[in-house]
């Protein structure tokens, strides 16, 4: 029996992943402290894929990486390009180290907020945090290696056999007689007879 070696699907699930990170305002951005809005729009764009590194527990996916982003603030022709940081646990019925994984993702939401900075004793002024963060929806699918047996093939009948299967035998007695141009049969047989006196 011919056996082969296959990945087997072991789960399929989709996952939510965050990618975030805090830093320092820049110049002009500030924060309303009264409704927590910031004073400038600021957005940010993904400019690749996540990089993912994986860590499989029983039970466990664990990833690590970053992703890379443009951040852009309104009336400001600078760019900043940031590395925002993924960690991750989701939890996976049937994963085992030595699995196999397939992680497939789309950006599904990303916010810019600010939040006032501690002010420092004996200072009126305050600097402004953001806090940047992309929501990813991903799909994992864990597949295994493992040794499928094949089904055995069942013989082939010989192709003379076959071609002759369904087909009618001609006998003598089977065999029409052509029409005779005599007209009927009992004009046919008064002929016959005649002749063979």
């Amino acid at each position: 029996m011919a056996r082969i070696i296959t990945h087997v699907v072991i789960a399929e699930i989709e996952a939510t992943k965050i990618a975030s990170l805090e830093m320092k305002a820049p110049i002009g951005v500030d924060v309303e402290l009264e409704t927590g809005e910031l004073t400038k729009l600021v957005s940010i764009t993904p400019l690749s894929e996540p990089v993912l590194r994986r860590t499989i527990l029983p039970g466990k996916l664990i990833n690590e990486g970053f992703l890379k982003v443009k951040l852009m603030v309104e009336g400001n022709d600078l760019e900043h390009t940031l590395y925002l940081p993924i960690f991750s646990v989701t939890e996976i019925e049937g994963i085992q180290p030595g699995d196999h994984v397939l992680e497939f993702s789309e950006l599904e939401h990303s916010s810019v907020s600010g939040l006032p900075d501690v002010v420092p004793l004996g200072q009126s002024n305050y600097q402004v945090k953001l806090f940047v963060r992309v929501l990813l929806k991903l799909q994992i699918t864990v597949t295994r290696e493992e040794i499928v047996s094949l089904p055995e093939e069942e013989p082939k009948e010989p192709e003379a056999y076959q071609k002759g299967q369904g087909r009618e035998r001609k006998t003598a007695s089977s065999s029409k007689r052509p029409k005779n141009r005599f007209g009927s049969e009992a004009t046919w047989n008064r002929y016959w007879a005649y002749m063979h006196r």
